[in-house]
């Protein structure tokens, strides 16, 4: 959400949500000025944004200088969310290739024209659905991780399937190259530890809340997710066998050649 500021007479913008907030924290900020976005029928006072109503009231709650500064934000616990997302893809391949094995193929006819950006829509629109409904996902419900808005009130399911969209195109680069994935999780951790929040939840305004685990819930998320992961190794190995006997026959048949 882009934000417009006048203070005086002098209007400035936009900013991103982010960045009104930390200005507002830091003081710089009334809470009188008017702003105003695109969605606001008119201009208002900051402190009467509904984005922004929640920080205004905690910074009216805040302690005289004089005693000791509030603690500091809590753990964004980069890795439960990795392992979270990461438990969800791994759920969501068992079933789509157990699928195709039952239509009697395997991942290797997967077409590599406009179906490989296409295969993951039903994963986007279950998390989407999964958490307005639920608040959370089946890896994030292991972990006790759960997604709210900022007043921690259920997402809509449109703000759900925007926030899924971006956070399959910024957090995995659409899964269309390991590298490339890879090169949006060194991003997305940079920002989290950073900011303590995702780069799609920045963009959506969501919260995620969650708690440190105790070893008996990572006990039992590991073991799960092992179990999960095998079940995905032995649906995809027809389709692992079928190209290590092509490469086989390659190489046979390139070594008659060459004799």
């Amino acid at each position: 959400m882009e934000i417009w500021i006048a203070e005086g007479e002098r209007k400035s913008g936009p900013f991103e949500t982010y960045l009104v907030r930390g200005r507002i924290e830091e003081g710089d900020l009334s809470g009188d000025e008017l702003a105003w976005h695109k969605d606001q029928d008119g201009w208002v006072k900051l402190r009467e944004m509904d984005v922004f109503r929640s920080t205004f009231e905690i910074k009216s709650q805040e302690v005289p200088v004089a005693l000791p500064p509030p603690l500091p934000p809590g753990e964004p616990y980069p890795f439960l969310r990795f392992f979270a997302r990461w438990f969800d893809i791994s759920l969501y391949l068992v079933c789509f290739f157990s699928l195709f094995r039952l239509a009697g193929r395997d991942f290797t006819e997967i077409d590599t024209g406009p179906f490989l950006y296409l295969y993951f829509l039903p994963c986007l629109l279950l998390e989407a659905g999964i958490v307005h409904k639920l608040a959370t996902t089946p890896g994030k419900y292991l972990l006790g991780i759960r997604v709210t808005t900022a007043d921690e009130n259920q997402l809509t399911i449109q703000v759900a399937l925007v926030r899924s969209l971006r956070a399959f195109i910024v957090g995995l680069g659409l899964m269309v190259h390991p590298f490339l994935t890879a090169i949006c999780h060194v991003y997305c951790l940079w920002y989290l530890l950073r900011r303590k929040e995702a780069p799609w939840d920045t963009m959506t305004n969501t919260k995620v809340t969650a708690q440190r685990p105790s070893v008996h819930v990572v006990v039992r998320f590991t073991l799960v997710f092992l179990a999960v992961v095998s079940l995905l190794f032995v649906v995809l190995r027809p389709g692992f066998d079928a190209v290590l006997e092509e490469v086989i026959k390659e190489e046979r048949k390139r070594s008659g050649e060459v004799r």
